[in-house]
């Protein structure tokens, strides 16, 4: 279980877990996410990242902040095994923004947990959760953004990947 209101998580989320290496895209993401809200002042979502703090986590909160997105980007810092969970568990969506990836396994816990997917087309993951996903370019913010709002927007769509993700996992 995990206490949301330690983490200043207050809404629905979006979720992101692990390093901020500039190849994970995060900034990206942040941009994406910030288009979302530009054309929709009524979203109702955060933007939640779960990874130690770096120097790379601290560039990104600055970019929240320079895009106006401190209240709605949430950076937990380490958390624990028991929180994760409960973090996972909470996500409206997990997102995978990434340019270059070893093979993808934060997605496939998202999974686990009965999280809808989307993720950059980019290297190994289009292979890794073949129909799972909801899959977008990961250079395109605005394709990033239509894709997010896709699954978010759609009931149907949310479950089917939650669907074909524990099919997958098997």
């Amino acid at each position: 279980k995990v206490d949301l209101k330690k983490y200043a998580i207050t809404k629905p989320y979006l979720l992101h877990v692990g390093n901020a290496y500039p190849s994970k895209n995060l900034g990206r993401l942040i941009e994406a996410f910030a288009r979302i809200k530009a054309d929709d002042p009524e979203f109702g979502h955060q933007l939640v990242f779960v990874g130690k703090q770096d120097s790379f986590h601290l560039a990104l909160e600055k970019k929240a902040a320079k895009l106006n997105l401190a209240d709605s980007v949430v950076f937990t810092g380490f958390v624990t095994d028991a929180e994760m969970a409960g973090l996972y568990q909470g996500a409206a969506l997990y997102v995978l923004p990434a340019l270059s990836e070893g093979f993808g396994i934060p997605g496939l816990e998202a999974m686990s947990y009965g999280v809808p997917v989307a993720s950059s087309n980019s290297t190994c993951l289009p292979e890794v959760y073949g129909d799972a996903a909801e899959f977008f370019d990961g250079k395109d913010i605005e394709g990033m953004a239509k894709a997010i709002r896709l699954v978010l927007d759609s009931p149907e769509r949310q479950a089917e990947l939650k669907r074909l993700g524990k099919a997958r996992l098997k």
